[in-house]
């Protein structure tokens, strides 16, 4: 009798521990394809890189009068945001892709200054229905670490100037 209690505790707690293991099993596994699912639902929906996040400075909102020396000769217009590598100037006639030129700022307050610059990309070929402003992404090139610094103390001027 006590060999046959025996048996059936250990059939019993055998039992037991084949549950709690297979309940385990299917925990984790469930869990794991949860996760799988969940990630590729994220990376298929994920909208792609846009221009902000590949840039390496921030954009600044200004409104600030420039005007660009071509081969063509002077062109005024207009800067809609700037950062320190780079900025969007709002003209009807943007330049061809790679284009370098002088760009001369001229943001309030301040002794205008120049700096060499390349166009990167253009609005120039978006119809006018879907333009808000025609112009051109450009960054600024071959510049010394005195213009840098220029450019640096009037963003960071410009920004202050709005905290207020």
């Amino acid at each position: 009798m006590e060999s046959t209690t025996l048996v059936n505790s250990l059939g019993i707690g055998g039992a037991i521990f084949a549950a709690v293991v297979l309940l385990w099993f299917l925990r984790t596994f469930v869990k794991r394809q949860m996760t799988t699912n969940h990630s590729n639902a994220v990376s298929a929906s994920a909208p792609q890189t846009s221009w902000e996040e590949k840039r390496k400075h921030p954009r600044v909102a200004v409104s600030w009068p420039a005007q660009m020396e071509t081969s063509d000769g002077q062109i005024d217009v207009q800067l809609r945001d700037i950062s320190l590598g780079g900025a969007f100037v709002v003209c009807q006639h943007p330049l061809p892709l790679t284009q370098q030129f002088s760009l001369t700022i001229r943001a309030p307050g301040n002794t205008p200054f120049t700096l060499n610059s390349e166009v990167v990309w253009s609005n120039i070929n978006v119809p006018a229905d879907k333009v808000i402003n025609r112009g051109m992404g450009v960054r600024f090139i071959q510049n010394t670490g005195e213009d840098r610094q220029r450019l640096n103390k009037v963003i960071m001027a410009h920004l202050e100037e709005n905290m207020e």
